[in-house]
């Protein structure tokens, strides 16, 4: 691993996070972790919103300067350390691995939200009891953020908001699938950060719903899926151990 001066603050089980972390791990970038419990609300102390405003996970420090951003960061990783290349040679594999980077913030990052804090709420529960929860909101600097966490307090995300959720799942497994159907690689004939931005939002699926990826379908999409997560870097960013706070957060 390269010794640089990089930290990086992190949640175990968000799909951003292990985006970035995949990225550094297939480029050999060591860091400093921080990982955030998340459903305590850490994102939201004071000190760490100094480093992101918005409240969110991950944010990259660079020799003391923060990145935001999960897909912002995994191009500046590969601008800032260009020796394991991570992005298409070619303009149009460029363009096509951007507009994979676009959807996985756009598209599959709603898909998956909404199922996984259903999934961990009850983790939260202290933070949302009726005591605590005016301290709490008053902390979440997004308004969009103190309303979902306002509906977390009231019992969850109703059955209609998580059909929306699953109607998105299905929707990123079929354009994934289609794109496999014509190259080995989302951006085509190689691995790039297009992969590795939505790697973490199909695994999800597939752990939150397994029953939408059964056996013998999707079967570009699963070929795709058992090849990366064959990967060395795959296994060290999902299921990360570098440090010790990983063995009491929740992983999904």
């Amino acid at each position: 691993m390269t010794e640089v001066a990089i930290d990086l603050y992190h949640g175990l089980a968000s799909t951003c996070s292990k985006k970035v972390r995949l990225c550094l791990y297939e480029k050999g970038i060591a860091f400093k972790s921080h990982l955030l419990d998340l459903q305590k609300f850490e994102q939201h102390q004071p000190d760490y919103l100094k480093l992101n405003p918005n409240g969110v996970v991950p944010t990259l420090v660079h020799h003391g300067r923060p990145v935001i951003e999960s897909s912002i960061i995994i191009e500046y990783l590969d601008d800032e350390f260009p020796d394991v290349p991570l992005k298409p040679k070619d303009s149009y594999g460029r363009a096509a691995m951007r507009l994979w980077t676009k959807y996985s913030d756009e598209v599959a990052y709603k898909a998956v939200y909404a199922p996984t804090w259903h999934k961990l709420r009850h983790r939260a529960a202290e933070g949302l009891s009726e005591d605590a929860r005016n301290d709490t909101l008053s902390r979440v600097p997004s308004a969009e953020r103190r309303e979902r966490w306002a509906r977390m307090a009231e019992g969850g995300y109703s059955e209609r908001e998580l059909e929306e959720a699953y109607d998105k799942m299905k929707a990123c497994l079929d354009r994934a699938e289609a794109t496999l159907a014509t190259a080995p690689w989302l951006a085509g004939e190689t691995y790039s950060l297009a992969d590795i931005a939505m790697i973490p939002f199909i695994d999800r699926i597939r752990n939150l719903r397994p029953d939408f990826l059964p056996e013998g379908s999707y079967t570009h999409l699963l070929d795709w899926y058992r090849r990366l997560s064959s990967r060395a870097a795959f296994k060290k960013a999902f299921q990360f151990t570098d440090d010790p706070r990983a063995k009491e957060l929740p992983n999904l």
